[in-house]
């Protein structure tokens, strides 16, 4: 099990959670595989899922993002191979402040 951050957006790109976890790649996975199906099954039109649903794994640089439309998504950035911007993520973490250097650090997660 390796150590990652994980921030969610909601669906209007806002930030509704940063915590740091304890998983893997293999669980990431199997997690938007869970979530997807879940939405498949609750949406008539398949189409936009197959237009908007996508996870990419960077292994290398230890990050995953993951999303079911244009604006929601979820990042896991692994702490060993990112620690100044997993410590900067959870140090500036604030639900009802949220900075400009926090929003920063969001922007090089590609949101």
């Amino acid at each position: 099990m390796t150590n990652f951050v994980k921030v969610e957006l909601g669906c209007r790109g806002e930030v509704e959670n940063v915590e740091l976890v304890e998983t893997s790649y293999k669980l990431i996975e199997d997690e938007y595989d869970d979530k997807y199906g879940d939405l498949e099954s609750d949406f008539d039109n398949i189409e936009y899922l197959e237009e908007f649903a996508s996870i990419d794994i960077d292994k290398e640089k230890g990050e995953v993002q993951y999303g079911f439309s244009e604006d929601d998504c979820t990042f896991y950035v692994e702490f060993e191979k990112n620690k100044d911007l997993c410590g900067g993520l959870l140090k500036y973490w604030n639900e009802e402040d949220l900075g400009v250097k926090f929003y920063e650090l969001i922007g090089n997660l590609g949101c």
